[in-house]
């Protein structure tokens, strides 16, 4: 398998281009950043799958050239608005596109949990999420915060309103989300259940970015080969979860 690496030169990038190049399976790896690896996407020699740890400013191009050369994604670029948003989803008509604001199988776990627990607890527990990461982090909240949030409100009879933090007297009608940015945390989430006279938490504390990058690569194993269409965590666990 032959894999094109966006936002090589991050954090994160580093990362997974050190788990490829470990991985038998996979043939060559190549890097593509906005710090001048290659010119443009014509550049690039043809791959079997992209992975995408970038920016929702190299989104366009990358779209048009993975439709154009039927090339499957898998998207770990978090903080698009709902414009780039709808480009993914028109794009996934075309090409397999797989996209999840955390590719760790501990948060995959907590949102199966939260499927659950969620319309078991709404009437007499109050719901809030505690999110911490690194003072680098460039959105507040998390796209895996507002993910969660979403998995939530899916399960339950009446959405919540998802709001940023708390100004005021809470209302059993919010969902809120603190977010805290500090060090290097790498990254923490915590849902809250609170009831009358007991609370229940479930969390998930991220000590490396190696399950982020291990996520995604087994992702790219999976959208290999898949016919068009958007597709997340949930397919990749089918069955196990």
């Amino acid at each position: 398998m032959k894999v094109l690496v966006l936002g090589s030169k991050g954090k994160m990038g580093e990362v997974v281009i050190g788990l490829l190049k470990n991985e038998p399976t996979v043939d060559e790896v190549y890097g593509f950043d906005r710090r001048d690896i290659f010119q443009s996407f014509e550049d690039v020699p043809k791959v079997d799958v992209i992975i995408d740890f970038s920016h929702p400013s190299l989104l366009k191009d990358m779209l048009d050239y993975a439709v154009s050369h039927k090339t499957p994604i898998v998207i770990a670029t978090t903080g698009y608005n709902e414009s780039e948003i709808k480009q993914i989803e028109e794009a996934s008509q075309h090409i397999a596109i797989f996209k999840s604001a955390n590719y760790s199988f501990g948060v995959a776990a907590i949102s199966y949990a939260l499927k659950k627990l969620s319309p078991m607890l709404e009437h007499d527990f109050d719901i809030e999420i505690i999110e911490k990461h690194h003072e680098h982090k460039v959105d507040a909240p998390s796209g895996t915060s507002l993910y969660l949030a979403e998995v939530i409100n899916t399960s339950l009879e009446k959405r919540k309103t998802v709001i940023n933090g708390h100004q005021g007297k809470k209302s059993h009608e919010d969902l809120a989300i603190h977010a805290v940015r500090g060090g290097s945390i790498v990254g923490e989430h915590q849902v809250i259940f609170a009831g009358e006279d007991e609370v229940i938490e479930l969390t998930h504390i991220a000590q490396s970015k190696r399950i982020f990058a291990l996520g995604a690569m087994k992702a790219a194993q999976f959208i290999k080969g898949q016919k068009a269409g958007l597709y997340n965590m949930d397919d990749l666990f089918k069955g196990d979860l």
